[in-house]
């Protein structure tokens, strides 16, 4: 196809998302109104499931669901085009809490000031909707675009995605793709689209440490022994007070070629929007006074352990005087590319059994490997010249996420390159009370990914894989 056709096809695009955003926003409005938090394991999540494969299959495509024990996995393709791109979302929120915080309904959408809030709006289901947006806005040129789009929308991603691997395997020739987008992207304070090309990996664990058999009268503290300071004296071997993890071995294995790609990414990344969450979060100084490139270092190429929850005894109203039976902390190890999640675990256990917690219960909530994408592939350079023409600046790449996703399924196992596209912005409040999305960042998040599709039509029909 010639690049005069291209250009007409992406000028139509463009001008379907100005003048159609407002539907959109409307069917987004009706997806938030399902309660599909996957940590409460209700029936709004099979709804939401069912509601999306009908929503597709409206739009002509051939949707079905698919479950390997867990949430149903939306799986939907249209076009018959020669080259494939896949595109991942999921369809669970996280919980509302603590609702006392939401200034409007979580699960009702709210437009004000230009902003819409509700739970799910950056994460994931205004992706979702834009994406389903950029489809209708080409739905009458993938044949000239040779392009065949296949849709991957899960239910547990919000709890370590525990089935999709399976759903996958299972599906394999389904889900090969000459290139895939991620669920996320957001929109930095500089306005330009920051793109993260991989994500970290999960090991989430919670230990358990126990005293006496009940809790205990603490008139008898001098006697019992109590699982809380054995907590204390656990956490500190864990990691300094600077930042550093102390469990041997922890910050080895990981992939060479991930981070020679990865530096020269960080040489080309902005330390502003680090300078700009410090100044939000009112901190004087990040762990050991980092700045600049070795900030960018530490987030985006180091693994890291973090405390999410630390319980015992009692911390309800008024006082109660105790010795608690339990102590118990609960911990997300995130992995980088090169290292397994398996391994960590089992150093994890070698390092307590060494410092005399052989006791210490070590209970698993998931755990899943790194993956990433070389910013070279022709799905990536598709991605940032649409960001280029839509946002009116170059993206920011970024090696990694400094969260977790179930990446590596695809990237690794299924061999799909991913790119990113979103629709939040720095301030979306994602996982939090008040989530939102700006109007604006909607309709460029629509147009990003339908510029994206075309941009790799255009590559891909050039056989362009050089750097």
């Amino acid at each position: 196809m010639s690049a005069e056709r291209t250009s007409q096809i992406k000028s139509r695009s463009l001008r379907f998302a100005e003048e159609n955003y407002e539907k959109y926003l409307r069917m987004l409005g009706e997806l938030v109104s399902y309660r599909s938090v996957s940590a409460w394991e209700g029936e709004d999540v099979k709804a939401c499931a069912e509601h999306l494969a009908e929503l597709l299959r409206e739009r002509g495509f051939k949707a079905f669901l698919r479950s390997a024990g867990g949430a149903p996995v939306v799986l939907a393709e249209a076009g018959a085009g020669s080259r494939t791109v896949l595109m991942y979302n999921h369809y669970d929120v996280q919980p509302p809490d603590p609702l006392k915080l939401w200034e409007t309904d979580p699960f009702r959408l709210t437009l004000r000031d230009g902003l819409v809030f509700g739970r799910g709006v950056a994460d994931n289901k205004g992706n979702i909707v834009a994406r389903i947006a950029a489809l209708d806005s080409l739905a009458d040129h993938l044949e000239e675009l040779d392009l065949r789009v296949k849709l991957l929308i899960e239910g547990e991603e919000e709890v370590g995605s525990p089935t999709l691997r399976r759903v996958i395997e299972e599906n394999l020739d389904w889900v090969r793709a000459d290139g895939g987008i991620w669920e996320t992207a957001y929109v930095g304070r500089s306005g330009s689209l920051r793109i993260p090309l991989g994500f970290k990996g999960m090991l989430y664990v919670e230990i358990l440490l126990r005293g006496p058999s009940r809790d205990v009268h603490s008139g008898s503290a001098p006697l019992i022994p109590s699982p809380v300071w054995r907590m204390a004296r656990l956490l500190t071997s864990l990691k300094t007070e600077d930042g550093i993890v102390r469990i041997p071995g922890f910050y080895e294995d990981v992939d060479g070629e991930f981070l020679r790609e990865a530096e020269e990414l960080i040489k080309r990344m902005s330390y502003g929007e680090l300078e700009e969450l410090k100044r939000e979060l009112n901190l004087k100084e990040f762990v050991r006074g980092l700045s600049g490139e070795e900030a960018l270092r530490e987030l985006y190429t180091k693994p890291s352990l973090n405390v999410s929850g630390l319980y015992s005894g009692y911390t309800g109203r008024g006082s109660k005087t105790i010795v608690p039976s339990v102590a118990g902390v609960k911990i997300d190890i995130r992995p980088v590319p090169g290292q397994k999640p398996e391994r960590i675990l089992e150093r994890l256990r070698e390092y307590l059994n060494s410092l005399g917690f052989s006791d210490a219960e070590v209970v698993v909530h998931s755990m899943y490997p790194a993956g990433y994408t070389k910013p070279s592939e022709p799905v990536v350079r598709a991605s940032a010249e649409a960001a280029m023409e839509v946002y009116g600046a170059d993206p920011e790449l970024a090696p990694l996420s400094g969260g977790s996703g179930p990446i590596y399924i695809f990237t690794d196992v299924a061999r799909v390159p991913m790119t990113g596209a979103g629709v939040g912005y720095y301030g979306s409040r994602a996982h939090a009370p008040n989530e939102n999305i700006r109007v604006r960042d909607f309709i460029l998040g629509i147009e990003h990914v339908a510029l994206t599709l075309a941009n790799f039509s255009s590559l891909a029909s050039r056989g362009a894989r050089e750097v």
